[in-house]
């Protein structure tokens, strides 16, 4: 893969790493691996290598999900960064857990719980989409997010908002 980027400002990418102004190009190389979906339990993963904004990057991750029947699907997964650039190095880390019910063609529910190192946050999403029709829908969303100020998984709410939404088309 090819990348290309032009920062028209310094952009502070991690604590204490700044990447100067300039023009950016950069080539990765990826190797992927996925069993059958439609396996019930089954596994998606990548490791990819290469340039990154005058530096390197090493990006292995990989997600697991359990599909015991048809209604319900679990799916683990974990994504690294490890960046090593001129103006210093950091390492990312992304791990995520979904959790999704069907409970009809037309009513399903969609919950993902994810936490980084680089913001130290623990994110909850929830949606129950509810498709009686084509051209109708309805959404509730909640979304949560927590801070772990001390370093201890001492989490504190900062953040949380409940959303619905409602849409129909209309045929004329």
């Amino acid at each position: 893969q090819s990348f290309e980027e032009f920062l028209e400002a310094p952009f502070e990418i991690s604590e204490g790493v700044v990447i100067p102004v300039g023009n950016y190009a950069f080539d990765q190389t990826c190797v992927n691996f996925r069993t059958g979906q439609h396996r019930a339990l089954y596994a998606e993963g990548y490791y990819c290598d290469g340039e990154f904004f005058g530096g390197n990057i090493t990006t292995p991750g990989a997600d697991f999900t359990w599909r015991p029947n048809p209604h319900f699907a679990f799916a683990l997964g974990y994504h690294l960064s490890d960046v090593a650039l001129p103006q210093g190095n950091f390492t990312t880390r992304l791990a995520s857990f979904r959790a999704d019910i069907v409970f009809t063609n037309a009513l399903y529910w969609e919950n993902l719980l994810q936490y980084d190192n680089v913001s130290d946050s623990l994110g909850i999403n929830s949606i129950l989409r509810w498709i009686p029709r084509a051209g109708r829908e309805a959404l509730l969303v909640i979304n949560r997010e927590f801070v772990d100020y001390t370093g201890n998984r001492d989490f504190t709410s900062i953040s949380g908002d409940i959303t619905f939404k409602a849409s129909y088309t209309f045929r004329f």
